[in-house]
C-alpha cells in the first residue's frame, strides 16, 4: 500500500502562553510522521519541498521514520516559511508567518501515481493548484483523496498576521475529494452565508464527498456522513489526556483516519483510530516529541509479545 502526502513544510516558531518558546518541524511534517507510524506497513511518499537551508534541519526527524520513501522530496530555491504561533491558552492561538513556497506541481507529484490514499493538507492555503488537484484525479480515480481544508481559509496581511476568512470556491475543492476535514474555527469562517456546522456538512456531501470531519479540539470529532439520502451525524469525544502541545494534532488525526479508511475501517472506526493518536500527540511536543512517543509505544508492545512468546515456549 503506498500513501502520498502533500503539504507545505514550515518551521514553527511556538510561543506557549506561559512565555516558553520553542523551534520546531511544523506544517506537513505532523502529517509525514503520522502517516509513517500508524497502524499499518504502508509506504509513505512525502511530496513536498524544501530550500536547500532547511534539507538537513528535515532530514533529521525523516530519516528517523520507518516505511518513508523520501523519493518525493525535492529542492526549492527559496526557504520553508518560519511560522509564529502565538498561543493564548492551551487550545486558542493567532499565526504570523513569512512567504511561503512555491505550490507543489503536478509534474512533482506525477511520477508517484497510482497511490491507495493521498492526504492532502492545505498548510499554507496554497500548496498546490486547483488545476493540480483535478489532474491528480483524473490520474488516480481510485485512490482515496482526503482533504484538510485547513488553511485555504487564511489571508496573510501586510505585517505577515494571518487571520481567517470566507473561501468561495471551497465547494469546489471539497468535491474533488472523497473525505473533507476542517477545525471548529475554519469551518466557522469558509462559508459567508452560514457558520451552522450541519447547514456546511450539507453543502460539502452535496458535492460528492463521502464522510466530513470537523474537530473540535478538547471536545472530540464531528462526523457527518450521508446515507440512504439523509445526512448523518456522529460525536466522538476526545480522550483525557495531559495538554502539552496540541499543535498539529489535526494533522495527526488527518493522516491515520486516511490509512484506517484506506485498510477498510468504516469512517465511524476511522474517527476513533485518529482520536487515539492525536491524543498522544496532545501530550507530546512537536512531531519529534510525537515520533518518540510512538516508538516507545512499539517498544513496550515488542517486548510484551517476546515476553509472551518466551512464556508459551517454556
Amino acid at each position: 500500500m503506498k500513501v502520498l502526502v502533500i503539504g507545505e513544510p514550515c518551521i514553527d516558531v511556538i510561543h506557549k502562553a506561559d512565555g516558553k518558546v520553542y523551534h520546531e518541524h511544523g506544517g506537513i511534517s505532523y502529517s509525514v510522521v503520522a502517516s509513517t507510524v500508524a497502524n499499518d506497513a504502508a509506504e509513505t511518499v512525502p511530496v513536498i519541498g524544501l530550500g536547500t537551508e532547511d534539507l538537513e534541519y528535515f532530514r533529521g526527524l525523516f530519516d528517523r521514520l520507518d516505511h518513508l520513501n523520501p523519493a518525493g522530496i525535492y529542492q526549492t530555491a527559496a526557504p520553508v516559511r518560519r511560522v509564529d504561533l502565538f498561543y493564548e491558552d492551551e487550545n486558542n492561538r493567532w499565526e504570523c508567518s513569512t512567504q511561503p513556497i512555491e505550490p507543489t506541481s503536478f509534474e512533482k507529484i506525477s511520477p508517484f501515481l497510482p497511490a491507495d490514499g493521498i492526504h492532502l493538507n492545505l498548510i499554507g492555503g496554497n500548496d498546490i493548484k486547483i488545476d493540480t488537484l483535478k489532474k491528480i484525479r483524473n490520474a488516480a480515480p481510485g485512490c482515496h483523496m482526503h482533504l484538510d481544508l485547513h488553511n485555504i481559509v487564511m489571508n496573510r496581511q501586510p505585517d505577515g498576521r494571518r487571520v481567517r476568512g470566507p473561501r468561495a470556491d471551497y465547494l469546489e475543492w471539497s468535491g474533488l475529494a472523497d473525505t473533507v476535514q476542517m477545525n471548529e474555527e475554519e469551518a466557522a469562517a469558509i462559508d459567508i452565508d452560514t457558520t451552522d456546522k450541519r447547514r456546511l456538512a450539507e453543502k460539502i456531501l452535496d458535492t460528492g464527498v463521502k464522510a466530513f470531519v470537523v474537530s473540535l479540539a478538547e471536545r472530540g470529532i464531528l462526523l457527518f456522513e450521508k446515507r440512504n439520502g439523509k445526512v448523518e451525524q456522529h460525536i466522538f469525544p476526545s480522550k483525557m489526556v495531559d495538554v502539552v502541545d496540541p499543535t498539529g494534532s489535526g494533522d495527526v488525526f488527518g493522516a491515520v483516519f486516511l490509512h484506517a479508511v484506506v485498510n477498510g475501517r468504516d469512517f465511524s472506526e476511522a474517527s476513533k483510530e485518529g482520536i487515539e493518536f492525536a491524543a498522544r500527540k496532545v501530550g507530546a511536543a512537536g512531531p519529534s516529541g510525537f515520533l518518540q512517543v510512538e516508538l516507545a509505544r512499539r517498544a513496550v508492545s515488542i517486548h510484551g509479545t517476546l515476553k509472551s512468546v518466551g512464556a508459551n515456549v517454556k
